[in-house]
């Protein structure tokens, strides 16, 4: 008579494909823009982005704060989560999300200047030799 409600479960692999879909549209909506917006805002195709240290440190911030959590997920799904933390911190600081595609060695320096305790963490959990390598999309 009566039917028990259920929560429908979405498989794993559904998860990873939405994120994955989530971080495209983010990289297709950030990629589009020819206005600078910023101070760290692509100056030219040849210089690397300007990373203020604040910035710098808040990039830090939000993945030491991931860490244990992407260690847990695996290095498929971390990877994603990385991508996603990273485009949405450069979209926070100037929108700078074309010139670190450019120069995704940009973020291997800062981590590696302002934590490198992260950064080694983060290489090992994505089972790359640095945070550039970890980088798609960018």
């Amino acid at each position: 008579m009566f039917r028990r409600r259920t929560r429908r479960r979405v498989h794993r692999w559904g998860r990873v494909a939405m994120v994955g879909a989530l971080v495209s549209a983010g990289v297709v909506a950030c990629a589009t823009t020819t206005e600078p917006r910023g101070p760290g805002a692509d100056p030219a195709p040849a210089d690397a982005p300007v990373i203020d240290p604040a910035a710098g440190e808040q990039l830090c911030e939000m993945m030491r704060a991931d860490v244990d959590n992407w260690r847990q997920e695996g290095s498929a799904m971390a990877r994603v989560k990385f991508n996603g933390a990273v485009h949405t911190w450069a979209l926070r600081h100037g929108a700078i999300n074309v010139s670190i595609a450019r120069h995704r060695d940009a973020i291997d320096a800062v981590a590696r200047e302002r934590c490198p305790d992260a950064r080694e963490q983060i290489t090992q959990i994505l089972g790359t030799e640095d945070l550039a390598s970890g980088l798609v999309g960018f």
